[in-house]
């Protein structure tokens, strides 16, 4: 359920945005994300960052099970396993369209090594899933759902006066879509209610992770436009 402005405001869950910002708009700024959206970016880089993501995208949404397993109650189940589906189904057959466009079969799909970067990416938000709680788990993945509607919408807006003729188009209005925004509306209340009993120190160390996965995902922006599998 969306919040109002006041409890906008207050909010735990919706202030993290803000103890990122630097890396945030570094991230919406970022070469590949600006040459994204006017239509410009290299399609081989594309095809880099397409790879890589769905490699990303399996270890995500392994994320999602962990936290279906740890969840108390049928409600957080059901959430946590409609998000893992989304990803499975909605984002991979996003991935899989572009690829049949560059000719990528699905053995080259699955023969794809991820980079040093997408390892550690996965494996850090893997390790949060296995030994931390749900609070711990939701900031590790919120910023890739919550960048990516955020980046979506703002490129829409932005090059609205060329998406047409974008070869970049669907990916723009998938993750500007209120669909994919609904599909995680409910991380704001959710970890908000986790925290709600926790320590400032425990707090601080969930925002620490939350900003970790923010840096994590300018990495991947940065890893793909570069190609670079390693450092």
């Amino acid at each position: 359920m969306p919040c109002d402005d006041n409890k906008a405001i207050t909010s735990f869950s919706r202030g993290l945005k803000a103890k990122a910002s630097k890396v945030w708009e570094e991230g919406y700024n970022h070469p590949f994300v600006q040459e994204l959206g006017m239509g410009t970016l290299d399609k081989e880089k594309f095809k880099f960052y397409l790879l890589q993501d769905y490699q990303y995208l399996l270890q995500y949404a392994k994320v999602f099970a962990i936290a279906v397993v740890k969840s108390d109650t049928e409600e957080l189940m059901t959430k946590f396993s409609t998000i893992q589906h989304f990803i499975l189904a909605n984002e991979m057959e996003l991935h899989r369209s572009y690829m049949a466009d560059f000719g990528v079969t699905r053995a080259e799909m699955l023969a794809v090594k991820p980079s040093l970067y997408n390892r550690t990416y996965t494996a850090n938000m893997l390790s949060f899933g296995q030994t931390g709680g749900l609070a711990e788990v939701l900031a590790s993945v919120f910023p890739c759902a919550w960048t990516y509607a955020d980046y979506g919408k703002r490129l829409k807006e932005r090059y609205a006066d060329r998406l047409d003729d974008n070869f970049y188009k669907s990916w723009i209005e998938t993750y500007a879509g209120d669909e994919f925004s609904a599909s995680f509306e409910w991380f704001y209340d959710t970890l908000d209610y986790l925290v709600s009993n926790m320590t400032d120190r425990q707090r601080e160390k969930i925002e620490e992770i939350f900003i970790s996965s923010v840096e994590f995902e300018y990495l991947f922006w940065d890893m793909a436009y570069k190609q670079q599998m390693s450092y």
